[in-house]
């Protein structure tokens, strides 16, 4: 069965170089070896010593393992999710390339995970091609064929095309020799081949035109085949792309598999000639093999004795892994790396030394400078200090003097609105009875006046003293309201109970009350008192005693209580004004200290017309 490690490294490649144009193998990596010098940051240190990793495992697949491993630490220690899911890919691929696919297994999808966790879509498509490679070679082909599947379905979403590009070569490589899956395997050819001539320089183009030479092989044109295919793999191996060129030169056996008498030797002594030198000598197994048997079979005993020593040493390399129950090489190579590291430390010790003791002197001076100097900045900054807290605490005073103004500003201010609502009530409502008073002394002097005209006036005077009286009746309540002193504190108040009381109060109209029983308000039962009795004077004065008056409460949010009436020739924008105070109107005044009564027990009161008939409502908590 023809090998298929080669697109593994296209598919991690997708996922990092996004499929831009790809220069040669060795310029591409003087250029990253120059970037990872002008880096400062760690973690566009660790993308490049990805990017080399990735670059490498075309070439040297120990550097690869190399810039992994320093890839990861520096990920880790700086907890870089991105950084580290790079290196567990690289070292993924290395492990495949090993030959070790159940190491490749467990890091390729430690780095799926991380790559789902980033939400980052053209790396899950990769890795998810990745694993289906490695599942193949682990002979586990139900996983393999799920990643795979998995892989195509969120390839046609991605907006990156070249990685799907890739899925569809690894798909037409999975099933190129299945009859059952030819027409599919020719759209995926099709398909990607259309993709990819939107990348000029894309190295996709290796495995299209190796699929091309492939079906001239089986359409009987075997020498035009075999002739694309060394062309291939000498431009491979000219941009450094060792790998490629060894997956290229093993089509040519297998054209010799299905029967084109092609000599397939050569190409395989150049395959394994330039794997041991780059570091694939595991995965060239089967050409070792090949290789042996055809000269044992030939009698070439000196190729046979050196291919034995090759094949002796991978089966060495296998059976220490084997023994070692899968030991991990990046442990060891770590732990060697730290031995190689004591060992230098050790040879420098004695230079480190050395150097201490010439720099004693300068550093014990400059100690004693720096001492010096941090005491003087130390008193600076503790005079500056000081003088900052005493800047805070001046500010801090002046902002509450300047609170305590403005609240006495307030309360003057609030003072002086209720002086001058006082002085106007005052002048308006106590003129009359004091006009009424001096007209009745006036009488008196007049003795010839007639009985009946001076009783009229007397008995004026007495109605508009009385209406003096309750006005000022209403005021003290009021004044004693607006004092400084007053406070308001809710006790319950008995609905029912307060309107019977307000009835006695009221001129003789019929009422209705709509309360429940056991109703009770949180308010002040005086001002409440006072409300229910000037809302049912204000309904019969505006109703001029006709009809009923009646008084309903309902439970809601608040207790709501209405006082309905008839009226006539009210309008609702009159309706809307009634709570404010107008000039020469007594009622006016009731209503205005009604609803400063309601605003500090935190109620609610209003007024509208309906129809023929005016609804006055105002809203108190349940007393509970």
């Amino acid at each position: 069965m023809r090998r298929v490690y080669i697109h593994i490294i296209f598919f991690l490649l997708a996922g990092i170089l996004s499929g831009g144009q790809l220069t040669a193998q060795d310029k591409v990596i003087r250029q990253l070896r120059n970037n990872l010098l002008q880096q400062t940051d760690s973690i566009a240190y660790t993308d490049v010593l990805n990017q080399l990793g990735m670059q490498y495992h075309l070439s040297n697949i120990d550097s690869c393992f190399w810039y992994a491993v320093k890839a990861r630490g520096i990920a880790t220690r700086q907890h870089d999710t991105r950084g580290l899911a790079g290196a567990l890919n690289n070292l993924s691929i290395f492990y495949a390339l090993k030959d070790n696919q159940k190491q490749a297994i467990e890091y390729g999808f430690k780095a799926l995970l991380l790559y789902r966790e980033l939400e980052d879509q053209p790396n899950i498509c990769q890795m998810l091609m990745n694993l289906s490679v490695y599942h193949f070679f682990e002979g586990m082909k139900p996983e393999s064929d799920q990643y795979l599947y998995q892989a195509m379905n969120l390839g046609k979403t991605l907006a990156l095309d070249s990685i799907y590009s890739l899925v569809l070569i690894n798909y037409a490589s999975r099933f190129q020799d299945d009859s059952t899956h030819r027409d599919s395997v020719k759209w995926a050819v099709e398909k990607s081949k259309e993709i990819i001539r939107k990348y000029p320089g894309n190295r996709d183009i290796y495995y299209i035109q190796a699929f091309e030479a492939d079906e001239w092989m089986k359409e009987g044109e075997g020498a035009k085949a075999v002739q694309r295919i060394n062309e291939l793999a000498d431009k491979a191996l000219k941009e450094g792309l060792i790998v490629v060129a060894i997956d290229l030169m093993d089509h040519i056996d297998m054209y010799r598999q299905h029967g084109y008498p092609a000599d397939a030797v050569p190409a395989k002594e150049k395959a394994f000639a330039i794997g041991v030198q780059a570091g694939y000598l595991n995965m060239m197994l089967p050409t070792v093999i090949s290789l042996y048997r055809h000269y044992a079979n030939s009698n070439n005993e000196a190729k046979k004795a050196y291919y034995g020593k090759a094949l002796l040493e991978i089966v060495r390399q296998r059976l220490r892994l084997r023994s070692s129950n899968h030991m991990n090489y990046l442990d060891y190579f770590l732990k060697e790396q730290e031995l190689n590291e004591w060992q230098l430390s050790n040879k420098v010790q004695e230079q480190r030394i050395a150097r201490t003791i010439l720099k004693r002197k300068n550093r014990q001076q400059l100690i004693g400078f720096l001492a010096g100097f941090l005491l003087l900045m130390a008193g600076f900054t503790l005079a500056r200090y000081r003088s900052y807290k005493n800047l805070r605490r001046q500010e801090q005073l002046l902002r509450e003097m300047n609170d305590a103004i403005s609240e006495k500003n307030q309360q003057l201010s609030v003072h002086d609105d209720f002086k001058n609502k006082l002085i106007a009530i005052l002048a308006r409502d106590f003129r009359e009875p004091l006009n009424d008073i001096i007209r009745v002394s006036a009488l008196f002097r007049n003795k010839d006046m007639e009985q009946a005209p001076m009783q009229q006036i007397i008995d004026e005077a007495v109605i508009s003293s009385r209406k003096t009286l309750v006005i000022f009746d209403n005021i003290l309540r009021w004044i004693r309201s607006q004092l400084s002193g007053f406070v308001y504190s809710p006790a319950p108040c008995d609905l029912l109970q307060l309107f019977e009381q307000a009835l006695h109060h009221t001129d003789p109209q019929p009422v209705s009350l709509n309360i429940p029983q056991g109703l009770f308000l949180a308010g002040d039962q005086e001002m409440l008192l006072f409300i229910n009795r000037s809302l049912l004077h204000c309904a019969v004065k505006l109703s001029g005693g006709r009809g009923v008056v009646v008084v309903n409460a309902e439970e809601e949010e608040l207790v709501k209580v209405s006082v309905i009436f008839d009226v006539n020739g009210l309008t609702p924008a009159m309706a809307a004004h009634l709570f404010e105070y107008r000039r020469g109107d007594d009622l006016s005044v009731t209503l205005v200290i009604c609803k400063d009564f309601m605003d500090k027990m935190g109620g609610q009161i209003s007024a509208e017309v309906v129809g023929q008939q005016m609804v006055i409502r105002y809203g108190l908590p349940l007393f509970s």
